[in-house]
């Protein structure tokens, strides 16, 4: 009977696989993970620096922005009681202007009215609510009456006036009613269609 040592032969083909350089698998993998570790550790780094240094350089600027807001906190509430003021006056100005109109505005109707009036013609009533004239009266015919209307369409400071009624009475006397709208600001003079009397 013959006997084989097996075991021989399992070594010597180890033996004959066996690489002739040997690194080992287990150390270049070691290596590989330090390398990857190392990267990874140092770009992380260089991020945080990065982040860092633009962090502190946006905390300067607010601290110079801050600085600058400080400085020119008078001078903002300064300009705010500039404006505040300037507002107050200029409120102030718009009521004494419109004082003024209203002033002068009764004692100009009153008279660019007795300029229009004719002869042979006066008035009984006469009110102005808003810019609306309303004037009631009485005339000894009726062109004293076409007159006065014509003279109120020629003052720049009337528009064209409309006759509500003209009436005769038994006496031979014509009452008539009629408005037209009053501007404080003349328009440009309308021609005189018929000579003021």
């Amino acid at each position: 009977m013959i006997k084989i040592n097996l075991l021989v032969e399992a070594r010597a083909e180890k033996v004959a696989r066996a690489p002739l350089i040997s690194l080992g698998a287990a150390k270049l993998n070691n290596y590989v993970l330090l390398g990857l570790i190392v990267l990874a550790l140092a770009f992380v780094g260089l991020r945080y620096w990065k982040l860092t240094s633009t962090l502190a350089s946006i905390k300067a600027e607010i601290a110079t922005n801050q600085r600058e807001f400080e400085r020119l906190k008078p001078i903002i509430a300064e300009v705010e009681n500039f404006k505040k003021k300037n507002a107050e006056l200029k409120h102030k100005i718009e009521v004494i202007e419109q004082l003024k109109q209203n002033q002068y505005g009764p004692v100009r109707v009153m008279d660019e009215v007795s300029k229009a009036l004719p002869d042979l013609t006066w008035l009984t009533t006469m009110s102005l609510n808003g810019n609306t004239l309303n004037l009631q009266g009485q005339a000894l015919n009726e062109n004293a009456v076409a007159n006065f209307i014509s003279n109120l369409t020629a003052s720049p400071f009337f528009a064209e006036p409309s006759l509500k009624i003209m009436s005769q009475d038994e006496k031979g006397v014509f009452t008539f009613d009629l408005s037209c709208t009053f501007t404080q600001t003349p328009r440009e003079a309308a021609p005189a269609a018929a000579a003021r009397s």
